[in-house]
C-alpha cells in the first residue's frame, strides 16, 4: 500500500536534505516529535588523535536546526519562491534568540504529479525536486494562520549552502 501523499512528500523531502547534507560533510538527525524543529545538522570534521598518526571524524559542535517542508504548493518565479508558512513556524524562526542555535526553513519543492517525483533507473536514482533555505530575524507576525515568505532563488539548498550555514553558526557565536 502506498504512503499517503503528504507522508511521501515528507519522506522525500527528508531524503533530499539527507543527500545534500552528506555531500556538504554533515549528518542529519531528524526529530521524532515536532516542537518546531524537524531536524539538526552537524558538520563532521577530521580531528587528529593525540599521539597517533590516525584521524577520527567528529561533530564540529556548531549545529544548525531546521524546519522542513515538502510541498507542491510553492510558486516559483524568475526571482523567488513564494510559500505560505504556518504562523507558528514563522514565529519560531524569526523569533529565534541570537544566542541560540540557528534555525532555518528548508523548503523542498516538488511538481504537482506524484508519478514525476522519483525515477529509479539502472544506474541512477533521480529525485525531481528543488530545495531552498530561508531564515530571518523579525518580530512575530500578527497574522493568524500563515505568512507568505519569499525566498530568493539564489538560496538554493546545496552542499555549499549547508557549509555556509555552519559558517554562519560559527559567526553567530563570534568564532570566525
Amino acid at each position: 500500500m502506498p504512503l499517503p501523499r503528504e507522508h511521501l512528500l515528507g519522506e522525500l523531502a527528508t531524503a533530499y536534505v539527507q543527500v545534500v547534507a552528506a555531500a556538504g560533510g554533515a549528518t542529519i538527525a531528524v526529530s521524532r516529535r515536532d516542537y518546531g524543529v524537524d531536524g539538526t545538522l552537524n558538520e563532521i570534521v577530521r580531528a587528529k588523535r593525540r599521539e597517533s598518526p590516525e584521524y577520527k571524524f567528529v561533530p564540529e559542535g556548531f549545529a544548525v536546526e531546521f524546519q522542513l517542508k515538502g510541498t507542491t504548493g510553492a510558486a516559483i518565479s524568475n526571482e523567488h519562491v513564494s510559500y505560505d508558512l504556518n504562523v507558528r513556524n514563522y514565529d519560531l524562526i524569526v523569533g529565534r534568540s541570537p544566542m541560540a542555535t540557528p534555525l532555518y526553513l528548508f523548503l523542498v519543492c516538488f511538481g504537482p504529479d506524484v508519478d514525476d517525483w522519483i525515477a529509479v533507473e539502472r544506474d541512477q536514482l533521480i529525485l525531481r525536486a528543488s530545495a531552498y533555505w530561508w531564515t530571518q530575524s523579525a518580530v512575530p507576525t500578527e497574522n493568524v494562520s500563515t505568512v507568505r515568505v519569499q525566498i530568493l532563488l539564489v538560496n538554493r539548498l546545496t552542499s555549499a549552502a549547508i557549509e555556509d550555514t555552519f559558517e554562519a553558526s560559527k559567526n553567530r557565536f563570534g568564532l570566525q
